[in-house]
């Protein structure tokens, strides 16, 4: 992503990641200076569908807090585990469509692999929450990059 910067404003971190482990070419990119965040997340329909993308820029005295929050979505994991089931039952029957099985069990591991994610939230002063969906394996890093966050806000 290409920052324009603005008057004595310099890059502290950048940090680029994958909001979807099935979606891996879809990043977000996000760009922390010593007077704003900026950055942008993908929009996508149903998660899966990529409409666009979301731009944000946030001046570091209007955050509140940075955080990187788990969540296990219980509905993912059991609508993945049935379509993946039917997905397997349809393949071994007979009077249905190998591909059309095949598409039912990938749905179904989709939403097996996105049951567990991070979110990478930004709280503004008014109480309002940007930020995107992260793929688990990517925690770590966005856990690093909201705590830097936090040490530049809490230095203002």
């Amino acid at each position: 992503m290409n920052t324009t910067l603005g008057k004595d404003e310099a890059i502290i971190k950048e940090i680029t990641f994958s909001p979807n482990l099935v979606l891996f070419w879809i990043k977000a990119h996000y760009v922390l200076t010593n007077k704003r965040l900026t950055g942008k997340h993908p929009n996508t329909l149903f998660g899966i569908i990529p409409l666009g993308k979301v731009n944000i820029s946030q001046p570091l005295k209007t955050i509140a807090s940075v955080a990187c929050v788990s969540k296990f979505w219980f509905k993912r994991l059991l609508f993945g585990l049935i379509f993946l089931v039917l997905g397997l039952i349809m393949i071994t029957a007979s009077d249905v469509p190998f591909l059309v099985g095949l598409f039912v069990a990938l749905i179904g591991l989709g939403n097996l692999l996105t049951c567990y994610t991070a979110y990478f939230d930004v709280t503004n002063n008014a109480g309002q929450k940007l930020g995107c969906e992260v793929i688990i394996t990517a925690q770590a890093e966005v856990e690093a990059y909201a705590n830097q966050m936090n040490m530049v806000i809490s230095d203002l």
